[in-house]
């Protein structure tokens, strides 16, 4: 049996499997098939790039390798379109499916390296209806009247004890 030797991975390496890392939204097998970098080594680099981001002496390395996976991805999301467009006239759905889904993951990939959302949340807010309305109304005017009523007690009630002390 040999001995399997360690591999040393560099500076670059490193910044740019984080890169494909924040590419492929933190998927570590995916990373790692991309990269070519064992799956453990994946694992571990981003258990700390998780607890404590990248290094910093990483920084102009990372920022280099993203403007060329950017730079890439917008190359190859132009060509996806262009052969979309050449395909439309006399193409099968299934062909232009499979090359809009290029279009979508390339956009998606570019929006996650430039630190941008690949999600649009929307949040939909509803009114009561007129029914609803009436008994939060009367609820409301409840509390206030019963409210009221115990003031005016609490009220009467500490005239009254004032009254008896002063005398």
């Amino acid at each position: 049996m040999s001995r399997q030797e360690r591999t040393e991975w560099d500076d670059a390496a490193r910044a740019a499997t984080y890169v494909q890392w924040i590419a492929c939204d933190k998927k570590i097998r995916e990373t790692s098939r991309v990269t070519g970098v064992p799956h453990a080594t994946v694992a571990y680099w981003a258990k700390q790039w998780e607890k404590d981001g990248p290094p910093e002496h990483l920084d102009s390395e990372i920022r280099k390798n993203a403007y060329e996976f950017v730079d890439h991805a917008n190359r190859v999301r132009k060509q996806a379109m262009e052969k979309l467009e050449e395909l439309i006239p006399d193409a099968e759905v299934k062909q232009l499916s499979a090359i809009a889904t290029v279009v979508g993951i390339m956009d998606d990939k570019i929006r996650l390296a430039q630190g941008l959302a690949t999600k649009r949340t929307e949040t939909v807010h509803t009114l009561p209806t007129k029914e609803e309305m009436k008994e939060l109304m009367a609820g409301f005017a409840d509390g206030l009247v019963g409210a009221a009523e115990d003031r005016a007690s609490d009220t009467v009630s500490i005239e009254a004890e004032s009254v008896v002390v002063n005398n």
